[in-house]
């Protein structure tokens, strides 16, 4: 016999239930509350975001969607909807819900908490890599500036930006950008990786081997670092002398 919903459970009680793994007692204690209260955006959140961890993407999209209408300032509903419509494979809707929500806290003048900025920072990065790999470079450098504007420390998506720059032919900016990066995060070994490379697309090749020593220094088994400097000591040799740039 089917065990009957306990109506009087709480959504911290129903959370509990999920986190044990029970999710088919959470789910029908969730649809009791929302036949109830049907007009609840925490409660169809809930349930997108339970709809969501079983797979089930399409009733997630429809709890979730829910939820937005219900509360359009439900900034962490818009972000499940996001994601959502990225798993069913939907990417510019999952774009215009991001966007929607960013203007609607813009007009609000509220700031984002840094948490949701920074989840909204990645879903914008995630469409400039799939308009990246679809060729639409200029379409994707837009996208690495919205992340970047929400969280400006993200040296990931910075040098990400700066490679679809060069390859669009804007290599001085890319520069700008990856050297501030180094100087902001001297660690970030991919910066001064994506450098060389920038300053071996211009000729430079001197500035490359240097920025290229500069990982082997830190990281002396850096397989990028090692081909490109081998590579490029073949270059020089062919060249001669070298190539003394001035830049």
């Amino acid at each position: 016999m089917e065990k009957t919903p306990d109506e009087r459970l709480t959504l911290t009680q129903i959370d509990e239930l999920i986190a044990l793994g029970r999710i088919s007692e959470a789910e029908a204690a969730l649809q009791a509350i929302y036949r109830r209260n049907p007009d609840f955006a925490d409660v169809c959140n809930r349930l997108g975001q339970l709809y969501y961890q079983t797979g089930n993407f399409q009733s997630a999209r429809d709890f979730f969607q829910r939820a937005v209408r219900l509360n359009p300032d439900y900034t962490e509903a818009s972000l499940n909807l996001a994601v959502t419509l990225n798993e069913l494979k939907q990417y510019g809707k999952a774009k215009e819900v991001i966007d929607r929500a960013q203007a609607r806290a813009t007009r609000k003048k509220a700031p984002i908490e840094p948490f949701i900025a920074g989840k909204l920072a990645n879903k914008h990065k995630e469409i400039g890599d799939i308009y990246r790999e679809l060729g639409m470079l200029l379409d994707s450098v837009e996208e690495y500036r919205k992340a970047l504007k929400l969280s400006p420390g993200f040296p990931d998506i910075q040098v990400k930006l700066a490679a679809t720059l060069r390859e669009t032919g804007m290599t001085d900016e890319a520069i700008d950008i990856l050297a501030k990066t180094i100087e902001q995060r001297p660690d970030y070994l991919d910066a001064r990786i994506q450098l060389g490379i920038t300053y071996f697309s211009k000729g430079f090749l001197d500035k490359a081997s240097r920025q290229w020593g500069e990982v082997l220094k830190a990281d002396p088994a850096n397989l990028k670092a090692l081909m490109y400097m081998s590579f490029l000591e073949g270059e020089k040799a062919l060249m001669g002398s070298g190539n003394q740039d001035t830049f």
